[in-house]
């Protein structure tokens, strides 16, 4: 059965990244809460983790989209692998994060992390359909001064990058995941 692609829409997440982050201070290192996330066994919740270790400059986004344009989806998974710019802590298994960008919002800060590799969340394997959606994402929003925050978690998407840095998101079956009680801690 071939799962249709299900557009979740643009997110500006990267038009500003850094240079927005050094005008009203960094949106913070870490943030734990729990995953909710929708699957074919049914919806389960996790602790999750969320951490940066660097934030990814616009130009290195603007070339990976050149990249991505020109080679596709496996050429930005080639380009991606062996970065280390965070992690994302989800139950028992940690996965390594490629890229985090973040931009400064009306109330806050903008996060986005992205994996060049599915996020593991159920036992079984998504079918060959799901080739074509090798990334995991999260997208976080964070308040500035409570350090509360939502966001939503696409375990296996695809992704476009126009000139700007912004990406879109196509989720594999869209049964994204949401986050709970995330909050801010260093």
């Amino acid at each position: 059965m071939k799962t249709a692609r299900i557009a979740i829409g643009v997110l500006t997440v990267m038009s500003c990244a850094v240079a927005s982050v050094a005008a009203d201070g960094p949106p913070g290192r870490e943030f734990t809460g729990t995953a909710v996330v929708n699957g074919p066994q049914g919806t389960r919740s996790m602790p999750v983790t969320l951490v940066v270790h660097r934030f990814t400059p616009v130009a290195e986004v603007q070339q990976l989209g050149a990249l991505l344009e020109k080679g596709g989806q496996g050429t930005l998974l080639a380009a991606l692998r062996g970065r280390a710019d965070g992690e994302l802590r989800l139950g028992a298994l940690t996965t390594t994060i490629a890229l985090v960008a973040a931009e400064e919002t009306s109330g806050g800060h903008r996060l986005l992390f992205l994996s060049p590799r599915r996020i593991q969340v159920n036992e079984r394997q998504l079918g060959a359909e799901s080739l074509d959606y090798p990334f995991g994402i999260a997208v976080i929003e964070v308040a500035r001064f409570s350090g509360r925050g939502q966001g939503s978690l696409h375990v296996a998407a695809a992704l476009r990058i126009d000139a700007d840095g912004r990406i879109e998101i196509d989720d594999h079956d869209g049964r994204d995941g949401h986050f709970r009680n995330l909050r801010r801690v260093r």
